[in-house]
């Protein structure tokens, strides 16, 4: 019969075990539903350090131009501290892994020739224990994780070192992930460009225009509340809202050689925020954007276009650029030589307030036009 000793001893593992599938479930999950490596990473940690039950953590990243590493993520009482401090590969504990692309388990790091203390006696932190795993993508040593000094006067063990291997395969897949995100923003940005330069190019707007009324829909935006992912979605359909026109001005160049007919050139005008949503439908990164771009020109009385929206069910995104592209009209309008103009302009732009424009934008204009 097995000894309760044993029975204790393999109870004890399971607990460990299930403890450890569901923090990797939980981690699993956190890869799919946000995009912020720094609080994935101190999610990895943490998790980690409480399954092999550690005082402290670390994730260390190789500066390969420099060839060292430094802290990236980290969990103990000394962690906002040590974040200032690198170590040169090659050097201490940490070093050694990330050189040698190895695990090392130390229960006694005052034995261990390959011991740095210089960050525990400038941290007055003191390291008794560790484990220490490399983190590696595509054979590439990229950093390495670490916990610190095992609770209860107990040592690291094989067990511990495999299920922080476990953790520091996460951690690669969160590298991996942001790595993916940043190429495709890069991708997104060069998109962006090209098609503001297609704009500009069509003389849909002088240079530097559309990157003025971004600039200036963000600001109001901003006295808004609008932030985070919204903040973004604004920015870039503010630069890309007329993109419809390049298809747009082309068949009414055709409508005038044809027919030389007013009306026709008005109805394809109104076509080009429809125009516009169709083409950014060809690219799934700007799909966040596609509703405002199409819906930037209906009027807060619901008298505008395409859907005749009215109030709160036109995106507020779009009341933005409505009125920020109507007031920078009126601004960078070279046909508007004198200030009795302009005034007379800006008087019949404001009286639309409450009918073409959303009172709440305007106000949030005039604050913005104030500072």
């Amino acid at each position: 019969m097995p000894s309760l000793k044993n029975e204790g001893s393999n109870l004890e593992k399971l607990k460990t075990q299930i403890l450890q599938l569901n923090a990797l479930n939980n981690i699993s999950l956190e890869l799919t539903r946000t995009t912020d490596l720094d609080v994935l990473l101190n999610r990895i940690i943490k998790y980690a350090a409480i399954i092999v039950k550690a005082d402290a953590a670390s994730i260390l990243l190789l500066d390969k131009k420099k060839n060292e590493l430094y802290f990236k993520a980290s969990l103990g009482k000394k962690s906002k501290e040590i974040k200032k401090y690198k170590i040169k590969v090659g050097e201490g504990i940490a070093g050694w892994v990330a050189e040698k692309g190895k695990p090392l388990i130390v229960n006694d790091v005052a034995k261990d020739t390959r011991w740095a203390k210089q960050i525990d006696t400038s941290t007055k932190f003191k390291t008794e224990s560790l484990i220490c795993v490399p983190l590696i993508l595509e054979k590439d040593i990229i950093g390495v994780m670490e916990v610190i000094n095992k609770k209860d006067k107990e040592c690291f063990n094989k067990n511990d070192e495999e299920i922080l291997s476990s953790f520091a395969n996460q951690v690669v897949i969160a590298l991996w992930n942001t790595n993916i995100i940043e190429d495709l923003n890069n991708y997104f940005i060069h998109i962006t460009e090209i098609l503001i330069q297609a704009l500009e190019n069509e003389s849909l707007g002088p240079k530097g225009y559309f990157m003025k009324l971004a600039r200036m829909a963000t600001q109001v935006g901003s006295k808004l509340g609008v932030t985070g992912k919204d903040y973004t979605n604004l920015y870039y359909a503010s630069l890309l809202h007329d993109i419809g026109k390049i298809k747009v001005s082309r068949k009414i160049d055709i409508s005038f050689k044809a027919k030389d007919n007013f009306r026709i050139v008005q109805n394809e005008i109104s076509l080009h925020p429809i125009v516009g949503a169709n083409m950014l439908k060809q690219i799934n990164l700007f799909k966040d954007i596609i509703p405002i771009v199409k819906h930037h020109h209906e009027n807060y009385d619901g008298t505008g276009y395409p859907d005749g929206l009215r109030g709160e069910e036109i995106p507020l995104a779009s009341r933005i650029i409505t009125v920020v592209e109507d007031y920078n009209k009126i601004i960078y309008n070279k046909h508007i030589e004198s200030d009795l103009e302009i005034k007379k302009a800006l008087n019949k732009f404001f009286s639309l307030t409450g009918t073409k424009y959303d009172p709440k934008v305007i106000n949030a204009l005039k604050e913005s036009i104030k500072t």
